[in-house]
């Protein structure tokens, strides 16, 4: 009795599945199939197909929530809340392993940029990261280089909780803007606005 191939057929364990959904994209396919110990190209292809990746989202110019994230040198928190309250352009996937994901397209996050540049710390994103980078964000990352504080570390005077409060309440000036005037990072101005609204 003669073996047909359905004898030798390896079954995916979950391990493997994870691992190629990580990978695909990533790295060529040949490599892939190195790594999971597989030499049959077309069984593995099929499997992409099966588990929804054959359009992955990393072809197309789109990063995962965390990846963006992780690149931006932000918290998925933030990403999130400008998603959520900003309006950033962002869009729902769900692959047949029913993952779901977050995905930012660059285009579109450079266009929202834009608009929004007091959310965004633009020396943060380091040079060739988001491609294509338009032309205008050098200019406000060097911005943003020149307005790191001088004053990180330093306790805010009542004055200077005064002082933030106007701005802020009164004034209705962003954190960055407030950074600047006061001298002092974003941080600082976003937590001790939470230490003050607390009290």
């Amino acid at each position: 009795m003669s073996l047909t191939a359905h004898h030798f057929r390896r079954e995916w364990t979950k391990e493997e599945e994870e691992k190629l959904d990580y990978f695909y994209g990533r790295k060529p396919i040949k490599q892939i199939a190195k790594m999971l110990n597989r030499k049959n190209i077309p069984g593995i292809q099929t499997k992409i197909s099966r588990m929804g990746l054959s359009a992955s989202y990393r072809h197309q110019g789109h990063l995962t929530l965390s990846e963006f994230a992780d690149l931006l040198e932000v918290s998925n928190f933030k990403v999130r809340r400008w998603i959520k309250d900003k309006k950033m352009p962002s869009k729902e996937i769900v692959t047949a392993l029913k993952k779901k994901y977050t995905l930012i397209e660059v285009s579109e996050f450079w266009e929202w940029a834009e608009v929004n540049k007091e959310e965004v710390n633009f020396y943060r994103i380091k040079p060739y990261t988001l491609l294509p980078e338009p032309s205008w964000v050098n200019e406000e990352r060097e911005k943003d280089k020149r307005e790191i504080p001088l004053r990180r570390n330093k306790f805010f005077t009542p004055e200077e909780d005064q002082q933030l409060l106007h701005l802020y309440f009164k004034e209705n000036l962003t954190q960055k803007a407030i950074a600047t005037i006061m001298n002092r990072s974003r941080d600082s101005i976003r937590n001790r606005l939470a230490r003050l609204r607390k009290k």
